[in-house]
């Protein structure tokens, strides 16, 4: 489960509060219940067809995206054969190509409009995974500049995205709605800070540097054993909160390296729990790949800590905008180093700037806000669909 999970979940929770009745079509492994009630007005349900179980390091299990489409599609003609028939469809895109075909797919069946969010644009930010999936990036990118076209309304994360792509397909800049993912974290209290640390063997374990996030190729996890060597004078430690389909090769990687001894993985935590984390860290460093948005970032911000990161996509506003010097090139490993090394000599002056950076921060990835935005965003919709059909 990863960032983009969370926020899909914070955002559905609020929009069930606020009295939005809602059916989530959710990919998921074998051996998780089928259905599950969340709260009222919020059921989440697997839609995926069975398929053998191949590991995959992109995406955890071969043919998972495939299988949830085509659960997807059954699902939607269940449900337009049922009682309850949805008003709207809600699309989550995250850069591949199977929630792009099918929000298309959903809505044709099921006779209603859908809105499409981008977590992850292939014409903004994304950068292929494997050489697989280099050959197919322009066949997906195609197909998401055809999403866009189709969707009643589309929602970025961020304003840079929403440019791109009303350049890139023409759609009126004015009518895409830029909404953040909403961030909702109380930091840890000096006790539960505490605990975390004696739970994992970490008390007194300095500098302490802090990863949270799926263990996948897009996060730029080999980049943390670079910096272990480049930081080898100062003997850190390396907390891993996350889990992902590359966790097996780190793991791996980190005992060939000699490393372990500095290595630190906690494995999936529930997110509770990460305020702990991000109390304890010196700093969270974020090598990331390609970022739309950058929860983690959004978080350790809202909890007071630094965060040394490559200036990727979104990162570039979300930390760029509080500490543009917390920023290195992407892909800049030694600057990655330098970054974390201002951080430990200069923690109190960088500290004072996250919390100068916090109020704002705050407002823009409001909870509320983020609701409120989406359900204007479905009303839009709904009224363009009426409007178009002569209702």
């Amino acid at each position: 489960m990863g960032g983009m999970q969370v926020q899909i979940l914070a955002l559905s929770r609020s929009l069930a509060r606020a009295g939005v009745d809602q059916l989530v079509l959710t990919l998921g492994f074998p051996g998780l219940p089928p259905t599950k009630q969340i709260e009222p007005g919020l059921t989440v349900r697997i839609a995926r067809v069975s398929l053998p179980q191949i590991r995959s390091e992109i995406t955890g299990l071969v043919g998972l995206g495939q299988a949830w489409l085509i659960g997807t599609i059954r699902e939607c003609l269940r449900l337009r054969r049922g009682d309850w028939r949805p008003d709207l469809v809600h699309v989550h895109a995250d850069g591949q190509i199977w929630p792009l075909v099918a929000g298309r797919i959903a809505a044709r069946i099921l006779g209603v409009p859908y809105v499409l969010t981008l977590h992850c644009s292939r014409l903004s930010v994304y950068q292929p995974m494997s050489a697989v999936d280099a050959m197919a990036h322009r066949l997906v990118t195609q197909a998401e500049r055809q999403a866009l076209r189709s969707a009643a309304r589309v929602s970025t994360l961020t304003a840079r995205t929403a440019d791109v792509v009303s350049a890139a397909t023409g759609l009126d800049r004015s009518a895409i709605v830029v909404n953040p993912d909403a961030v909702d974290i109380t930091p840890a209290t000096p006790a539960e800070a505490a605990a975390f640390a004696q739970r994992y063997g970490l008390t007194g374990r300095r500098p302490l540097i802090g990863y949270i996030g799926r263990v996948a190729h897009e996060k730029g996890w080999p980049d943390l054993l670079r910096l272990a060597e480049l930081l080898d004078d100062l003997s850190p430690t390396f907390l891993v909160v996350g889990d992902g389909p590359q966790r097996e090769r780190m793991e791996r990687e980190i005992a060939e390296a000699g490393r372990a001894h500095q290595f630190v993985v906690t494995g999936f935590l529930p997110h509770d729990q990460v305020p702990a984390a991000l109390a304890l860290v010196d700093t969270l460093v974020m090598p990331s790949i390609h970022e739309e948005l950058g929860g983690s970032a959004i978080e350790a911000i809202m909890t007071g800590t630094p965060v040394a990161a490559y200036a990727v996509g979104g990162l570039r506003s979300t930390i760029g905008s509080a500490c543009p010097d917390l920023l290195s090139e992407p892909g800049d490993v030694r600057g990655l180093a330098d970054v974390v090394r201002h951080v430990l000599t200069d923690r109190d002056a960088v500290v004072a700037q996250i919390h100068a950076a916090q109020t704002s921060t705050a407002s823009t990835f409001d909870v509320a806000a983020t609701r409120d935005r989406m359900i204007d965003c479905y009303r839009a919709a709904l009224a363009g669909a009426g409007a178009a059909s002569g209702k």
